[in-house]
């Protein structure tokens, strides 16, 4: 055999072991079959508001705040609002109170003025303020400001309970909110268990033992002050991978007689499964430390998938994906998920458009983006949940069913994380005791924001609908 005829020989084997490679390396299109059963004569709780979120609309943006009020928001907490996005002294205790020093009885120590305008516009958009008392994370490495444990815990709780004091009983010419849920700090436990806390703290420079007295002193005090409001905490964000904080904080309020009326905590992964496993750990921990009535609320969540092996992880690409279809898939997945878990409330991170957390616009011409849609389609939901059966499938369709005033509605979310998932799901929807005429679904994807589709029965009663990877379907049966 001549060279040329050697070379082509091995050129051709190569492509050949290339279409090979290439073969195994397609993902699976096959599609897979599910079935989704509800029985709206079985109640099982209310739907809860798992489509709360932290932050809100622009005071100045009636777009946003039209928005707010169509997509029923019904909590809207205040951390991180003082990032330069509403003001430059809002809701922290530095900003509302910024010399220690003053008395905290009298109201020329306090500066409410844009605060007010913050919470207002909460308010008037149609959101309940979840007040965060305490501090904006600060994760500039130059200086460090008021991330430090107040020189004083009880006056500390002092100047707390006069903020409560405006915004509830028109205290220092404030208002009449009735503002529930108060929660002590942000996320102490952040740099704990790395050391950095010493060196560069971002939350809280100090040991968290200090932080669990300060927490003491305030609960016990502003509980006492104002019994019929919820008061709690700790937002801890570290669960799984290293060291957790949680059963020393309920050892320690345990041990003190601090009472608790929810625990915070907060989560960004890339896997429902990942949240329910950390709310079971949690509301474990609440039961052995005899804090089982306590609400269990994650108040900061969203996308973010790390790098596999390491604890870094790549921020334009999670940044993408809180923007696109799979974002959005995520969202809807997680709340549906959540909706069965024992959680009581979720709180999307983060509202403000211009954030890298926000989903739910372009910021640079305010387009809708698929997880508003998302987080439509969860208002329609009615109050009731009913059962809802799903079989079949990857484990990646999750459904909620919903049930007012004889309206059945099922939202179905398809998510799975894995990009290579390209495949159709043939979802066979049907209702328990009743056969379905034609009906019209509500579907968001690649190629729909919120379209209505028309789903015509089959034979025996049901409907189909199939669901790309990355979908979200509301129907109405």
């Amino acid at each position: 055999m001549n060279s040329k005829r050697i070379v082509l020989a091995a050129l051709c084997l190569c492509g050949a072991m290339g279409v090979v490679s290439a073969q195994k390396a397609q993902p699976n299109i096959t599609s897979v079959d599910v079935t989704v059963c509800v029985e709206p004569s079985v109640v099982k709780g209310p739907v809860k508001p798992m489509n709360a979120v932290n932050n809100g609309p622009a005071w100045d943006n009636d777009m946003q705040k039209e928005d707010f009020r169509i997509l029923e928001i019904p909590f809207s907490r205040t951390h991180d609002a003082s990032e330069g996005f509403y003001g430059e002294r809002v809701v922290d205790i530095s900003d509302i109170f910024p010399d220690f020093s003053k008395n905290p009885d009298k109201e020329s120590s306090y500066d409410f003025r844009e605060t007010d305008l913050y919470i207002k516009t909460l308010i008037d958009s149609g959101s309940e303020p979840f007040y965060r008392l305490g501090q904006t994370i600060e994760n500039q490495v130059a200086a460090k400001y008021n991330i430090f444990p107040p020189k004083d815990y009880k006056k500390w709780a002092k100047i707390c309970e006069h903020i409560i004091m405006h915004y509830n009983e028109g205290w220092a010419n404030g208002f009449h909110y009735n503002i529930r849920y108060w929660e002590i700090w942000n996320e102490a436990d952040l740099d704990q268990g790395s050391g950095r806390w010493e060196t560069e703290p971002r939350t809280w420079g100090a040991p968290i033992e200090e932080f669990h007295k300060m927490y003491a002193v305030a609960a016990k005090y502003l509980k006492e002050r104002f019994p019929n409001l919820k008061i709690g905490g700790p937002s801890y964000c570290r669960i799984q991978g290293v060291k957790t904080y949680f059963p020393q904080f309920f050892e320690y309020m345990r041990a003190n007689n601090v009472p608790i009326d929810f625990v915070s905590w907060h989560k960004y992964g890339a896997e429902p499964s990942v949240y329910l496993m950390e709310a079971d750990l949690i509301r474990g921990w609440m039961k052995q430390y005899g804090y089982e009535d306590a609400e269990l609320i994650l108040n900061e969540w969203n996308y973010r998938r790390f790098k596999e092996g390491s604890g870094s992880s790549n921020e334009i690409y999670n940044r993408e994906n809180r923007r696109s279809m799979k974002g959005a898939a995520f969202a809807g997945a997680t709340m549906c998920a959540l909706q069965d878990a024992p959680v009581d409330m979720m709180m999307y991170y983060d509202f403000r458009a211009a954030s890298n957390y926000c989903g739910f616009y372009d910021f640079q011409i305010y387009h809708r983006m698929p997880l508003y849609y998302v987080f439509y389609a969860w208002s329609k939901l009615g109050e009731k949940e009913c059962a809802c059966k799903v079989e079949g499938g990857s484990g990646d369709i999750y459904a909620v069913a919903s049930v007012e005033d004889g309206k059945t509605v099922l939202l179905l979310v398809r998510y799975n994380g894995d990009n290579n998932v390209c495949n159709l799901a043939n979802v066979t929807v049907s209702l328990a005791g009743s056969k379905l005429g034609k009906r019209l679904c509500h579907l968001t994807d690649d190629e729909h924001l919120y379209t209505e589709v028309p789903l015509f029965p089959n034979e025996d009663g049901t409907l189909r609908i199939r669901m790309e990877n990355n979908s979200v379907a509301l129907l109405e049966l």
